[in-house]
């Protein structure tokens, strides 16, 4: 079981405040990366006490788990999360959120969970390759990566 966090900085806030933007993201993401959407888009615009704290949050099942979204227009910042039972490519998150919402940073959180579990997972630590920046060097724990991009 994979579970990746991606915290993406200085994103255009017009597409962090779009609802259709961000439906349409939580819609495309399980197919982008080989999952199987099981429930309709969950999406919504949450009003804080404190204006700079209001943004979008949604969801949407996946067959193997969930992919998640937090927008913060005004700090210009989403954070996405997607877990899953199965192995999906990393590379491919980061690629869809990069073309999505167009960040100055990125922050990638990568864990392997439930490492003890008795359902067979085919996810694997990630193979260390110089082609493959999103792969953990050998001295890395795959159990929890951070890795940042600009």
């Amino acid at each position: 079981m994979r579970h990746v966090m991606l915290d993406l900085y200085g994103c255009d806030p017009h597409l962090l405040a779009d609802e259709a933007h961000l439906r349409r993201t939580l819609d495309e993401y399980p197919a982008r990366i080989g999952m199987e959407k099981v429930s309709p888009i969950e999406l919504r615009d949450i009003k804080t006490s404190n204006p700079l704290d209001d943004g979008y949050s949604g969801f949407v099942i996946i067959a193997t788990s969930h992919v998640s979204l937090h927008a913060w227009p005004p700090y210009r910042m989403i954070n996405i999360d997607i877990f899953s039972c199965n192995e999906f490519d990393e590379a491919e998150v980061v690629s869809f959120a990069r073309a999505m919402f167009n960040p100055a940073d990125i922050e990638v959180h990568s864990v392997l969970r439930a490492t003890r579990s008795p359902r067979p997972s085919r996810c694997r630590p990630p193979t260390h390759t110089p082609d493959n920046p999103m792969s953990a060097p050998p001295s890395t724990s795959a159990m929890g990566v951070t890795r940042s991009f600009l």
